[in-house]
């Protein structure tokens, strides 16, 4: 119930004015309508929702398309809350930025050529459309003309000036970036989160694009803090330039002191020794399965990923018979049981997030998309009918919170990985399909309230608009288990 003295929710106010519009008065459009005129003058002071005559009003009033979505969207807000129903908007909107990202055909869009010898470009240029325009010019001349170049960034969180990078090294430029990115504390205010998550949007492509060479270090920065009196406080730092810029991108300097872009250099180095990195690169297994360790806690298990995770069901011998003869094989067995332990331990709190095509091409082909191929082999038919018996029995007695994802409302990225902690963060890792490989390349943003956004995300999916309802998820669950006793009473390996 809404307490005394405090604000309308928007649902409430839009719902009011959606009937002044109308210009009847309640009593009239309840009776026309069919409902109690006491269930719109409670919805009025969000004293109770009303999806049961949401419908009635929407035909009545005679709502146009832009306002039932604006008023279904207050509703939304109204049932969860406006910050978790933004939380969950971003991190759709990054899901559906990563599940996008094309590793091929990215053009030099946004990077005008250079004719001449850029070196010649000094002193202060104004007006944010010039200033992004020689900047690009300028890095783009940077790139091509000195194999191995290392650009260093410090730019506004709003900058739009990374968009093209992916398009410099898909075309083969052999470069690397180095860049300084702010968070904001989660006590500095509302919205902090969803800031947070847009700029994880913007930066998180790159990595996935560079093939392992972009580094972004974050550190906090509270928005409450004075301003820098400097009025070029974010700067760029290449082999021949400083570019020194304002925080609207509408000014900057062009520097070409080899002693000035040493003292940056310098000082910018010592800065991300202050910082944490964002993300590493490797493809060793041991690396992997440690860092999987040492990020996620026991009470709980977060997972976004193509297919379910079935860890929960990884025994010691079963996961002997998968490895193939590699070196280091027995440390490999001992690790991967460490790991399976945790989750084969765990009886709550136990969350995997899947697509349909991933659960199908699991059941066909038996492939582990997050584990390189030549380490693992494919599961055996008859291994595959036991995994997903266990799954279908454990998410319908909800030991296993395992769903489905719309994935036209939760976009999944078909290669990588997600695992969350409330305490340890965010972790992505490459699956099969990803360009490079498994583990071509691994995110960690190693901070807790990031984590525990993304936490309290996962664990908002169930019964959500964004995943089917259970009874579909083991629905095809038996569809899959049929097939695979169909399939094992002819003797064959895979399924049609």
């Amino acid at each position: 119930m809404q307490e005394r003295g405090a604000e309308m929710s928007k649902f409430s106010v839009y719902l009011k004015e959606l009937l002044d519009q109308r210009g009847e008065p309640i009593a009239r459009v309840a009776k026309n309508v069919g409902i109690e005129r006491t269930s719109i003058y409670k919805a009025l002071k969000d004293e109770r929702t009303m999806p049961y005559t949401a419908k009635k009003l929407i035909q009545y009033l005679q709502l146009t398309l832009s306002q039932v979505w604006e008023l279904n969207q207050y509703y939304e807000m109204l049932l969860q809350g406006e910050d978790i129903y933004r939380i969950q908007e971003a991190i759709c909107d990054l899901l559906g930025e990563l599940s996008h990202l094309h590793f091929s055909g990215y053009q030099k869009a946004g990077f005008p050529a250079a004719q001449r010898d850029m070196t010649d470009v000094t002193g202060l240029i104004c007006g944010k459309s010039q200033v992004e325009s020689v900047i690009r010019t300028v890095l783009r001349w940077e790139v091509e003309n000195r194999k191995g170049a290392e650009l260093s960034l410090y730019l506004p969180s709003h900058s739009d000036l990374t968009d093209s990078l992916p398009g410099l090294w898909q075309n083969g430029e052999n470069f690397a970036v180095r860049q300084l990115v702010s968070f904001k504390p989660n006590h500095s205010g509302a919205g902090t989160h969803v800031e947070n998550l847009h700029l994880l949007q913007k930066i998180l492509p790159l990595a996935f694009v560079s093939g392992g060479s972009y580094f972004a270090y974050y550190y906090f920065e509270n928005s409450t803090v004075p301003v820098n009196i400097n009025p070029l406080s974010y700067f760029i730092i290449t082999p021949n330039y400083l570019i020194t810029m304002d925080t609207k991108m509408s000014a900057a300097q062009f520097q070409t002191d080899t002693s000035l872009i040493q003292l940056y250099e310098k000082r910018f180095r010592q800065i991300l020794t202050e910082c944490q990195p964002l993300n590493s690169y490797s493809s060793q297994p041991e690396y992997i399965l440690e860092a999987y360790m040492q990020s996620t806690d026991e009470d709980g298990y977060y997972t976004l990923m193509p297919q379910p995770c079935l860890g929960h069901y990884y025994t010691r011998e079963r996961i002997e018979r998968q490895f193939l003869d590699v070196p280091g094989l027995e440390n490999l067995i001992e690790l991967s049981d460490r790991r399976m332990e945790r989750l084969r331990n765990l009886n709550s709190n136990y969350y995997t997030i899947f697509s349909e095509e991933g659960l199908r091409s699991l059941a066909q082909n038996g492939v582990m998309v997050d584990l390189p191929s030549e380490f693992v082999k494919p599961f055996s038919l008859k291994l595959r009918w036991e995994l997903f018996c266990e799954l279908r029995k454990d998410i319908e007695a909800d030991v296993i919170r395992g769903c489905l994802a719309d994935t036209e409302k939760l976009p999944i990225p078909p290669y990588l990985t997600f695992t969350c902690d409330p305490r340890y963060g965010v972790h992505i890792y490459a699956v099969q399909s990803f360009i490079g490989g498994a583990y071509a390349c691994n995110l960690h943003i190693e901070e807790s309230s990031i984590g525990q956004t993304f936490c309290e995300f996962i664990r908002s999916l169930p019964n959500s608009k964004f995943v089917y309802p259970k009874e579909r998820t083991l629905a095809v669950l038996d569809e899959l288990i049929r097939d695979m006793e169909e399939a094992m009473e002819k003797g064959d390996e895979n399924i049609d």
